[in-house]
């Protein structure tokens, strides 16, 4: 995967630090640190130091947490623009929350914390939008425990299928979806059994919501899926 220059990325708007003038722009890039990443390549790891936070460019990263007896639980799936990692205080020897892993290929954007500061001391608004950013992720969050506690698996299902297909800006029918995880994974996200998932995307095959080829999904009917999505009431 090549490198892509803010000034040719597609999905620019996005970002919380990335839509900024041509001046502030490039005094970014000699903050940001630009890689990429292969699929099911370590982003960081659960417990390891705070040392910056991360931009996605492009790409899929999956957030997941391990138990006592080494399973890991999928938190969340950022698409471009998520702001991943945490910023403690100075001093403070908490590490990261989570661990996090690309699923397909992806890019992102490492910002070292000292380098950050300076950046947002000399520039107050980029402050003002990265806590936008991580306001709206955290109202992401608490719709997600919403979403666990009064909406039925087939609607989660439904929402997060919806989700990944905005995440690659494209909502049209018929898009399909390239699945770089595996059905346990998608199971993990919306809290069921691998068993029900598969279970439940047979369901919304039947609806024709959706159609499956191999690993991809293909979107075939994006109003009912959103019907399907905005379904309230509890089942599985």
């Amino acid at each position: 995967m090549r490198k892509i220059q803010c000034e040719s990325c597609t999905v620019r708007g996005a970002g919380a630090l990335c839509d900024l003038s041509p001046q502030l722009l490039e005094e970014f890039r000699s903050v940001a640190q630009v890689a990429t990443y292969k699929p099911r390549q370590v982003v960081f790891t659960e417990g390891s130091p705070t040392a910056g936070l991360y931009l996605v460019c492009h790409g899929m990263v999956k957030l997941y947490q391990s138990d006592r007896f080494g399973r890991d639980h999928i938190v969340e799936v950022a698409g471009p623009g998520t702001v991943l990692g945490e910023l403690c205080n100075e001093g403070d020897t908490l590490g990261v929350s989570v661990s996090a892993e690309t699923l397909v290929e992806s890019q992102l954007c490492f910002l070292p914390r000292e380098k950050l500061i300076r950046f947002m001391e000399k520039h107050p608004l980029t402050a003002v939008r990265l806590v936008a950013a991580l306001s709206a992720q955290l109202a992401s969050a608490r719709r997600k425990v919403r979403e666990l506690a009064l909406k039925g698996a087939e609607s989660r299902l439904a929402s997060l299928l919806l989700r990944f297909a905005r995440a690659s800006g494209d909502l049209s029918p018929g898009k399909r979806l390239q699945l770089g995880y595996k059905r346990s994974e998608l199971a993990e996200m919306i809290g069921v059994s691998t068993e029900t998932a598969i279970r439940l995307l047979g369901k919304l095959k039947d609806r024709g919501a959706i159609d499956t080829v191999r690993r991809d999904i293909v979107i075939t009917d994006v109003e009912k899926l959103q019907k399907v999505a905005n379904h309230d009431e509890v089942y599985v």
